[in-house]
């Protein structure tokens, strides 16, 4: 019990007073929400994982296999879902929300969070790989099952190479295989522009935590409790022996297993609440799970941290 306790106060209440501070704030003063994702997603998310990746120090076989790890979770899970999904006599559109809100994870804001305050920087440098695989597998596989076979999909999938994450990720690999570091050997223009986007990746978590927190004020009514609850159990349970099943198959262990199992057990993805209103799929049930798994996590990922700890 004391190891859990620990691990709460540890790990995951810092990540609820902050996540708290931005929902009161949302609750308390008219915030623009579209504004917040827009800085989220094309300033402090790119400059984040470019910095991280530029001075990883994981090694190609290990960020190959948490890459695996992460992309079999997800396809998995999906077909999970949809076996699970049969009982409840979904229609398309509702079945593609319940895919939605069991199969894709926050690993970013939440996600990356929780595995600094639990592993330290190292494992942030292993969460970010889960993350990449994610954020990627959102913008077409998600992208894919929200449409539910509308024609939209093509140019909806065709987003992901307009966000600048792909290119920061592209960036970092490329500088890394040229060998520059953007250190003091590469002359002070080159520390001088690092040390500008490491000011911003720096500010990036905090901040992430904080428009997790704006986000979670959009509530509605609950209907469908079966399958919500359903939707919660095979985001943080099942999740779980998936993640760490297919870690010891792709031969991870220790800390790298510890980190891509618990990012596979993270609560549902915000941005799913987008696709899913992007494309009527039940975007009132995706609402609903957003916020059920993220307050259900606080317990499960809780109790897996004490047992990895």
């Amino acid at each position: 019990m004391l190891d859990i306790l620990t691990s709460f106060s540890e790990v995951l209440l810092p990540v609820v007073v902050v996540v708290s501070l931005g929902y009161l704030i949302r609750r308390t003063y008219p915030l623009d929400a579209r504004s917040l994702n827009r800085v989220s997603l094309y300033v402090l998310t790119p400059c984040f994982v470019f910095v991280t990746l530029l001075r990883t120090d994981v090694a190609g076989a290990e960020a190959t296999r948490l890459t695996l790890q992460m992309a079999l979770v997800m396809i998995v899970t999906t077909l999970c879902a949809f076996a699970a999904a049969v009982p409840f006599r979904l229609s398309g559109d509702q079945r593609s929300g319940f895919v939605l809100t069991s199969t894709f994870m926050n690993s970013g804001n939440y996600g990356l969070s929780v595995s600094r305050f639990a592993f330290g920087e190292v494992g942030v440098q292993y969460a970010v790989i889960g993350y990449l695989t994610q954020a990627i597998l959102a913008q077409t596989m998600a992208v894919y099952l929200a449409s539910a076979g509308r024609a939209s999909r093509r140019a909806a999938v065709g987003q992901v190479f307009r966000l600048p994450l792909i290119y920061a990720v592209l960036l970092a690999l490329g500088l890394r295989f040229l060998g520059i570091r953007l250190d003091e050997t590469n002359g002070a223009v080159a520390v001088g522009l690092f040390r500008g986007v490491r000011l911003v990746a720096d500010a990036a978590l905090p901040i992430l935590l904080l428009i997790l927190g704006t986000q979670l004020t959009n509530r509605e009514p609950v209907t469908a409790a079966g399958a919500l609850v359903m939707a919660a159990i095979l985001r943080l349970l099942v999740s779980i022996p998936v993640g760490y099943g297919v870690g010891l198959f792709l031969g991870l262990s220790g800390l790298p297993l510890y980190v891509g199992t618990i990012q596979a057990a993270m609560p549902t993805a915000v941005n799913m609440i987008v696709l899913a209103v992007e494309f009527d799929a039940w975007p009132e049930f995706v609402s609903n799970g957003v916020i059920i798994t993220t307050i259900g996590s606080l317990v499960s990922l809780t109790i897996l941290i004490a047992l990895f700890r």
